[in-house]
Parts: C-alpha cells; structure tokens; sequence
C-alpha cells in the first residue's frame, strides 16, 4: 500500500486527473518517497494484509526486542525450549508476557510469569513472533503529507536532472537534496538511535 495516491500528487502538482500521460512518472516517484521515507525513518509504515511469523534471539533473560508491532489481533509468541528449531511452546499475553509500551508500535515483549526466555549457546533464535509487522495499520498522516510533498518534489526533479532550477532575472538556484517540510513531518516517527 502507498503511503499517498497519485490522485493526491496531482493534485498538489496541479495536473488534472484526467491526464493519464504522467500517471507511470507519479507512481514511479510515489514508490521512490514511499521507499526514503522507510529508509530514513528505519521502519515500515506499510503493513502486510495478513500476520506473518519471525524469529527472534532474546535480548536478555526476560526481554526480546522486535521490528514494529502494529497491533495486537493475530500476536502469537511461541518459544524453543529444547533448542531443536521447533516453536512448540505458546505464550498468553499478560500471564506470560506483555507488549512494553501503551500503544502501537510495540516493540519489547517482557516476561512476567518468573520464567526466561529460552537462551542457548547455539545462539539459535529461540522466540516466534507471528503479528502485523509495521508501525500502525494505518498511515499516520504526517507520514502521508511527507509522502506526498517528496514524491511531487522527486516528479519535478526530472525538470532539473543537474539539481538546478530557473530563478529570478535568468539566475539558477540550487535545490537542496532534503526538504525541511519532509523531515520536520517525519521527525516523530524516525527510530530512535538512527542518525
């Protein structure tokens, strides 16, 4: 899912949406924004249709750290306890762990229950998580505002291959490679520990 539509990039490049020449430039633009903003903020905003399956190597004895958990419907947390590659152990949130955190993303499952994460010398992942992997199942709107904004900036740019544009009285003005509107959007949702 694109984290803006080309119906809203026309619009804010002025181009109508009638005009279908432009269409294949829009979503190649689209896609590359979509891409830079999970490159810069280190995580996807773009979650799967369905719950998929992960491993994991506890961080600590009662402690795992995880991608962006986006909800809780359809989180099963299985663990190896006989260092086989098996997941045969189910987990119950609360009586055995919980999600760290007041909403999504999660991101720290915390045992509760006096008991360890299953840690081996094999250093074999010994936890399966099985959730909806990305920050919410919805696009956060200043993360759909940055979308938009940069895949109309990255449309233009094909105006200005060298990174220069026409200015005032003939003179050129250099564009700058980020956009403060972009990064000021997206400042909120930048991972922590990223530079």
């Amino acid at each position: 899912m694109a984290y803006t539509t080309r119906t809203k990039v026309k619009a804010r490049l002025g181009i109508p949406d009638s005009v279908t020449s432009e269409d294949d430039a829009i979503d190649d633009a689209i896609a590359a924004a979509d891409a830079e903003v999970d490159e810069w903020c280190g995580r996807t905003f773009d979650v799967p249709a369905s719950a998929t399956a992960r491993v994991w190597r506890p961080d600590t004895n009662v402690l795992v750290l995880v991608d962006d958990i986006a909800q809780t419907t359809g989180l099963i947390v299985k663990t190896d306890t006989s260092n086989d590659g098996s997941f045969s152990t189910t987990l119950t949130v609360t009586d055995d762990y919980i999600l760290e955190g007041n909403a999504a993303p999660y991101r720290r499952l915390r045992r509760v229950d006096g008991a360890a994460w299953p840690r081996y010398q094999s250093h074999r992942p010994t936890v399966e998580v099985t959730a909806f992997w990305g920050y919410a199942m919805t696009v956060p709107a200043g993360v759909a505002e940055a979308a938009k904004i940069l895949a109309a900036r990255l449309y233009q740019r094909r105006s200005s291959p060298l990174g220069f544009v026409a200015g005032f009285e003939g003179e050129s003005i250099r564009i700058s490679w980020q956009d403060p509107d972009v990064r000021a959007l997206l400042r909120g949702f930048r991972r922590i520990g990223l530079a």
